[in-house]
């Protein structure tokens, strides 16, 4: 917990690499993982919110009041983007943080 208290985005692999340098017995990364789970820490995404101004907040409501009467068939000529991710190897490169949980 101490390696994860100094830099959270350390990376569990690092971690057990970390204790097998020298050690006369081997920890798994899997290892390594139960033990920060089972001491109450979890990974997560970094957040990163961008904070909303007034003027971003009076926008908002004014397109929402503007786009509130529209009907079904509206809202159909609406080209929708999606951002979801797929991945065909299991490292994606993201960034992960740990934290405890509340």
């Amino acid at each position: 917990m101490r390696i994860l208290k100094r830099d959270r985005r350390t990376i569990l692999s690092q971690i057990a690499a970390d204790f097998n340098d020298g050690a006369s017995t081997s920890v798994s990364v899997r290892t390594v993982q139960r033990t920060v789970i089972n001491m109450g820490s979890q990974s997560r995404r970094p957040t990163r919110v961008p904070l909303l101004t007034a003027l971003h907040k009076a926008l908002l409501l004014s397109w929402a009041r503007q786009h509130y009467h529209w009907t079904v068939d509206d809202w159909k000529h609406v080209t929708w983007s999606d951002e979801s991710r797929f991945q065909l190897y299991r490292t994606d490169a993201r960034v992960r943080v740990w934290r405890q949980h509340h």
